[in-house]
């Protein structure tokens, strides 16, 4: 694959996206590219997320290594691969996780693409809001009891869920990262009922209800797709959103990797620009997120966002303004 080299097949250089330029001198107010500030030690996560019948097989994993030379993607894989079902990804979660924060000396960052608690309005609905505050584990646990009793199906959990909430509703934080709802009935529901019922097992420290704790992995909200809009001005990636995708995660990697000093093999490259569902680029993205986090100290959180919503951590916004 030619990564570094010119357009992708099928594109012309008048067609290929636009990805950031050199400063021209005769160009005023051009910013240079931008850079991000990157941790200089630490093994960070990007999870991408999926609630499908057989999500094992689906949700994607990539390791991201700091170091003060460089950011490494150290590995890219379907880390549930053999436990595919929802219930089994459920049950291995723990365990999981606590191998990967000994696998990392104990210095793991988790960022995770799914929404961690709901808008208050909907957990005043369900009679959760106390559990919320508290954060993800609490929350979880109030709502396996309640919706995924032993053998419940997440699906249909989350459709009772739905019934009774009635249409959807943004938390704050969606609104300040402009999150796209997924399409679907429910999706985003189940997505998050899933995921946040998954992590409520597992030790962990969750932000920004926690405090980051040695030896425990601190687990944060991502949203991949504000990267690529902040760095690049590109929205959508994924072959289903309308337009010719592969040149267009091929040119965000290439912005990521100048930006974040992240350094890749040629196959993982490939593997990534080729996958049209966009996970594997969801998943470096979401790394990359949680790293930049955790390089702020996670300082991010504005005074006005509910406790009971939580936040979606990321890349500071125009990184290009230094």
């Amino acid at each position: 694959m030619e990564f570094a080299a010119g357009p992708a097949r099928g594109y012309t250089k008048a067609t290929m996206p636009r990805t950031s330029e050199p400063t021209r001198d005769a160009a005023t107010g051009r910013c240079p590219a931008p850079k991000l500030r990157m941790p200089e030690r630490g093994t960070f996560l990007g999870v991408a997320w999926s609630a499908a019948q057989g999500a094992g097989s689906q949700i994607v994993a990539a390791r991201l290594h700091c170091d003060p030379e460089r950011v490494r993607l150290a590995e890219l894989w379907h880390p549930f691969q053999e436990t595919p079902t929802r219930r089994n990804v459920i049950d291995r979660m723990p365990a999981w996780l606590e191998e990967e924060t000994r696998l990392a000396d104990g210095r793991l960052t988790v960022g995770v693409d799914f929404p961690l608690s709901l808008a208050e309005t909907h957990l005043r609905q369900l009679g959760v809001l106390r559990q919320a505050i508290s954060g993800p584990a609490a929350l979880g646990k109030a709502l396996s009891e309640r919706y995924l009793p032993a053998g419940a199906d997440v699906g249909a959990a989350a459709e009772a869920v739905r019934a009774e909430l009635g249409r959807d509703q943004p938390r704050s934080t969606d609104c300040y990262r402009a999150v796209v709802p997924i399409p679907g009935r429910a999706a985003t529901l189940r997505r998050a009922l899933f995921g946040i019922v998954a992590l409520s097992r597992a030790a962990a420290a969750f932000l920004p209800w926690d405090e980051p704790e040695a030896g425990v992995p601190s687990v944060v909200e991502v949203y991949p797709p504000h990267l690529p809009r902040a760095l690049a001005g590109i929205c959508g990636y994924r072959d289903g959103d309308g337009k010719g995708r592969p040149a267009l995660r091929a040119a965000i990697l290439r912005t990521v990797r100048s930006a974040a000093r992240l350094r890749f093999e040629m196959e993982e490259a490939a593997e990534i620009v080729g996958d049209g569902s966009g996970a594997f680029l969801d998943a470096v993205l979401a790394a990359v997120a949680a790293a930049a986090a955790a390089q702020g100290n996670f300082h991010q959180v504005p005074h006005d966002v509910p406790r009971s919503e939580g936040w979606i951590y990321s890349i500071p916004d125009e990184p290009w303004r230094r």
